[in-house]
Order: C-alpha cells, then sequence, then structure tokens
C-alpha cells in the first residue's frame, strides 16, 4: 500500500480540489437534488476555490497517493468574539471533507484530520466543530471515531 502524502493546498492544486469535490457533491446532490447542483459548473468550482484559497483564515489540505490525488480537507480557523451571550471562542471549523470513493476506508480522512489537528494545535487552538447532513450515516461514524459528539441540532421545515 501506498503511502499517504498531505500537502497544504495552493492555487496550482485547485483542479485536483475540483476533481475531489464531486464525489461529496455527488453524494450530497443525490440525496437533496433541490438544494445541492448535480455536479457544478467546473469553472464556478474553480472560482470558488481560488476564493477559498485567497483568504488567510482558511485552511485546505490535500492527500495524495502515489501521485493521484485522493482526498480533500478545508478548514477554517475562526474566532467568536464575546456577545452578552456566549464567551469568545477560537475554533477550527470543518466546512468540507471529501475522499475519492474507490480510496475510501483506507485512512485517508483520518489522516487529513490528523494534520489538521496538528497545525490547530500548533495555533493554541484546541477546539473543532463542523456540520454533516443526516443522511450521511457514513460521515456520522467517522467523526464520532474522531471524537466528535453532537452539541446542536439544525432543524428545517417546508411550507
Amino acid at each position: 500500500m501506498n503511502k499517504i502524502k498531505i500537502i497544504k493546498a495552493t492555487r496550482e492544486k485547485i483542479p485536483d480540489i475540483v476533481f475531489l469535490n464531486s464525489f461529496v457533491q455527488k453524494t450530497h446532490a443525490e440525496h437533496y437534488p433541490d438544494v445541492f447542483k448535480s455536479l457544478g459548473n467546473h469553472e464556478e468550482v474553480t472560482r470558488f476555490f481560488e476564493f477559498i484559497l485567497s483568504k488567510e483564515q482558511n485552511y485546505v489540505l490535500l492527500a495524495y497517493r502515489a501521485h493521484m490525488p485522493v482526498g480533500y480537507l478545508w478548514a477554517a480557523f475562526e474566532q467568536k468574539p464575546e456577545n452578552p451571550f456566549k464567551f469568545k471562542q477560537t475554533q477550527v471549523y470543518i466546512h468540507q471533507i471529501s475522499v475519492h470513493d474507490q480510496y475510501r476506508r483506507q485512512g485517508i480522512g483520518n489522516a487529513l484530520f490528523r494534520k489538521l489537528e496538528r497545525v490547530a494545535k500548533e495555533k493554541g487552538i484546541n477546539q473543532f466543530a463542523l456540520d454533516t447532513w443526516a443522511f450521511n450515516n457514513n460521515a456520522k461514524r467517522f467523526f464520532q471515531k474522531l471524537g466528535f459528539v453532537t452539541y446542536n441540532l439544525n432543524m428545517w421545515r417546508k411550507v
């Protein structure tokens, strides 16, 4: 088995991110086609990730196995100010993790998260947050194995 190499994404790697994004986008669109676009416009997704990488708070990691892009993680370092209701919070918010369909259950998502965890510790941040869709039992199990617990529920109702 080839070793997983993880790098911080640069603009030159956006085509790999766009490719890998299709796997998570497809899953979401299959379950909520009225919310998620099927596979999105390649140029539009490219521009989106160009914007994401231009913002200092965003941090995108890419995983490779034998020069093949196999996964990515997009997170943001957030500082929420204190207000009358909550204390100041600093956290890493994980927006997306996507692993190529053929490389799932091979430790790639775990390796991406562990790298992000090391970066967060270096920055003195010890809290992570994320959301996942209710249908995505695989994602829920994955995040629970990493130690995530439910702390908030989002709900919706259609008219």
